[in-house]
């Protein structure tokens, strides 16, 4: 053993482990040690982070002698546990990150599961018509034991609502007139929003208050008012609404079109009638959904082939192609004003000149004379010097058309012939041929799908069911023979025979209406049609959409 030289110091390095000889320092890899988890950066739950970062100092190693070559050093024996070592320490920490990760599975699950049971989630809907602005609220929850592959469970609240005194056919809150009449007025249209969010806050705890998403849609009433209007009244009505104690956005606050509408109304439909969420999958129900305004069209079809009208909607597992479209001017106070324009353009044209205009209407009583604003009238009369009252600028709530005397004349008959011509797409198009309604649906498109299935008639089928006293299940026949009675009264007893209400003088018009727009515009037979209730409207669709992100409801 040579004595001539002592034996060289260890190496050292910054975690302070020394090795006795150096040759061992260009076969290691270096690593933290595995008991060294201080230096992993903790794992965000709730943010899902899965990055692990090893906060450490960089390794440096000292070369003893500076002239020895790496390059030449022969492997040593001991290296092959050395990357055994290597490579435990690797299937390690991926084992650790898998159990991380199913940590983070479970906590979710439980999280989840904590809130189907025990916790409700809340939804206020503004609904804001052509005849008016209503509330909507409704409470939600998940409930996983639900033996369906739809596990939401959702209601509305109406605590404190009845029907008062006024013959109103609908459990709700509601204010009016609709916003549509409200332009430049700003006093006006915080009295028609605030009482509704008051009312809303009232139902829903107020430590649920900041969680609970308001939203405001408006429909054909706002829909068919120039950009500028429309935009003024949303950007004042979400002034009003971002004052509340409900999450809301100004993205919340808008105008909906008539297939979102149509689109919402199936899905509120399907779901309260237990046809969504379904294995196998039942068949469901087409939704015609009758405002002021306008007339919602909603049946699944078979498959996929009409771009202008198709919608797609998935379900858990299920797939549903939706035709939807909107028929503008077929809501029932529309439907009503078409008919004072059909009989406006048979008056002479002296008559118009003048300005005092009387409209003799056979589905008016008889003794019944009152004045009428005709908002389609101003758009027929372009070209005539008749004085035509623009409500809409002066947002007093004044409708804005012509100024004509509406006298009874009542003529069952006759009256049935004109809710024919309202009913009739040619009488109000520019298309050259004439509809004949026995051969196709008159109320249609051509490039519109027919309808077929079956239906729930809503929102205005149920009021003029309401009306005449009639249940779902009373036959369209009863209607029109309802309608022709009440016709054949005098104003004076009529108006007395049903409690205050608006629009009593219509339903003379109405009866038939609703009845042949069925029979004839859609080409729905009796037996594929039924009354729903007043309780479904497409704001619940709404509710159900938002709800349903959380569980592949697209």
């Amino acid at each position: 053993m040579s004595t001539g030289s002592s034996p060289p110091p260890a190496e050292t390095i910054d975690h302070g482990f020394g090795f006795a000889n150096s040759g061992y320092k260009n076969n290691l890899r270096l690593s933290s040690s595995l008991q060294d988890f201080s230096s992993y950066r903790r794992l965000d739950l709730e943010e899902g982070d899965y990055n692990i970062g090893i906060d450490r100092k960089p390794y440096r190693l000292q070369r003893e002698n500076a002239g020895s070559s790496f390059s030449k050093e022969k492997a040593l024996p001991g290296g092959t546990p050395i990357l055994r070592r290597k490579w435990v320490r690797f299937l390690l920490i991926l084992l650790c990150l898998l159990l991380l990760g199913l940590l983070t599975y479970l906590i979710t699950s439980y999280i989840l599961s904590y809130w189907s049971q025990g916790t409700s989630k809340f939804y206020v809907v503004l609904d804001c018509g052509s005849t008016g602005t209503r509330v909507y609220v409704y409470q939600s929850s998940i409930d996983h034991n639900r033996d369906r592959s739809l596990p939401i469970s959702i209601k509305s609240l109406t605590e404190g609502l009845s029907r008062k005194s006024i013959g109103r056919a609908y459990d709700r809150m509601e204010t009016e007139p609709g916003l549509h009449l409200l332009v430049h007025n700003t006093s006006g249209l915080k009295a028609a929003i605030n009482p509704l969010v008051q009312w809303a806050e009232k139902q829903i705890p107020k430590r649920s208050h900041k969680t609970t998403s308001l939203f405001l849609y408006a429909t054909a009433g706002v829909r068919r008012l120039p950009s500028t209007d429309s935009k003024w009244l949303l950007d004042k009505a979400w002034s009003i609404l971002k004052e509340s104690p409900f999450l809301c956005q100004r993205a919340w606050v808008k105008v909906i079109s008539g297939m979102d509408e149509a689109y919402y109304g199936w899905i509120a439909l399907n779901y309260q009638t237990g046809m969504l969420g379904n294995s196998p999958k039942k068949a469901t129900f087409g939704a015609l959904d009758m405002g002021g305004s306008s007339l919602q069209v909603t049946f699944e079809s078979k498959k996929p082939g009409h771009n202008v009208t198709d919608l797609n909607l998935r379900i858990g597992a299920a797939n549903h192609h939706l035709t939807a479209y909107s028929l503008a001017g077929y809501g029932l106070n529309d439907a009503f004003d078409r008919s004072v324009v059909h009989i406006l353009r048979g008056l002479p044209s002296a008559d118009l000149v003048r300005g005092n205009i009387e409209i003799k209407h056979p589905c008016l009583q008889t003794g019944y004379k009152e004045q009428y604003i005709c908002s389609q009238c101003a758009s027929n009369q372009q070209n005539s010097v008749s004085p035509v009252v623009l409500g809409r600028n002066s947002g007093k709530g004044v409708k804005s058309g012509v100024p004509v005397q509406l006298i009874g004349a009542p003529n069952w008959e006759e009256c049935r012939a004109l809710a024919k011509v309202a009913i009739n797409l040619s009488e109000w198009s520019n298309q050259s041929a004439a509809n004949d309604c026995d051969v196709q649906p008159c109320a249609l498109p051509d490039i519109f799908p027919r309808p077929y299935g079956r239906y729930y008639g809503m929102s205005g089928f149920f009021v003029v069911y309401q009306f005449f006293n009639l249940t779902s299940e009373a036959a369209l026949e009863d209607v029109l023979e309802k309608g022709r009675e009440f016709c054949e009264k005098t104003w004076e007893v009529a108006r007395k025979s049903v409690p205050p209400q608006p629009f009593i003088e219509q339903y003379c018009f109405r009866a038939p209406y609703t009845v042949l727009l069925l029979r004839e515009g859609l080409h729905i037979t009796d037996d594929h049609i039924i009354i729903g209730s007043g309780s479904i409207t497409w704001t619940l669709g709404v509710a159900l959409l938002k709800l349903g992100r959380h569980f592949h409801l697209d």
